[in-house]
């Protein structure tokens, strides 16, 4: 997701400047005007004349964008990726995990995936809770011969007491990985995905 657009929120007679983000959860409008509004709340959506309109929580909601319109129109009557799909596991394949998985989502998302070793897995899944933990990730990939991307599990916002995604960032990047994709896993975890550096 994360689809994001400049727009024109149009209510009765009054506009206003706004910004569109699309994410998993619901469109967030910010601005001159603010809401967020439910994904598996709105209905009836549609486009025309550049201007998207659906209803939602009993009311009508009109966005005018212009060319972007149908795109938007689109975008919004598809559903969000599932977790496996973000990660990759959708169809099978093979991952090696390292660490306690967090939540319960992601351990779900990975059923469909053979557990292997990490020398022979498609991908890998790194839980790193403490700072000790992520910086010696680097070294352990190395040692286990591991050559396929990784996501890094780490922490997110200011409740967690896990490394976040600049710190993450930092030692991955330091190590020669560089960073492809993310992910938010839940309210206090997200996950980052690193290819490994060119031989």
């Amino acid at each position: 997701m994360g689809r994001q657009s400049k727009a024109t929120w149009i209510d009765g007679r009054e506009r206003a400047d706004v910004t569109l983000h699309l994410e998993a959860a619901g469109l967030q409008v910010r601005g001159e005007r603010r809401a967020d509004i439910p994904r598996s709340s709105w209905s009836r959506v549609q486009a025309d004349g550049g201007v998207v309109s659906f209803e939602a929580e009993g009311r009508g909601y009109r966005f005018e964008l212009g060319a972007g319109a149908s795109v938007w129109a689109k975008a919004l009557v598809t559903p969000p990726p599932s977790l496996a799909e973000k990660l990759g596991t959708a169809r099978g394949g093979s991952v090696a995990v390292r660490g306690d998985i967090p939540v319960t989502d992601v351990e779900a998302a990975l059923a469909d995936a053979a557990r292997v070793p990490p020398w022979e897995a498609d991908l890998l899944l790194v839980t790193v809770r403490t700072e000790p933990e992520l910086e010696a990730l680097p070294a352990w990939l190395r040692e286990c011969g591991a050559t396929a991307p990784v996501w890094v599990v780490h922490g997110k916002g200011r409740a967690t007491t896990a490394p976040g995604d600049a710190a993450v960032r930092a030692v991955m990047r330091a190590a020669g990985y560089r960073d492809t994709k993310v992910s938010a896993i839940a309210d206090e975890w997200s996950a980052t995905r690193y290819s490994p550096a060119k031989v």
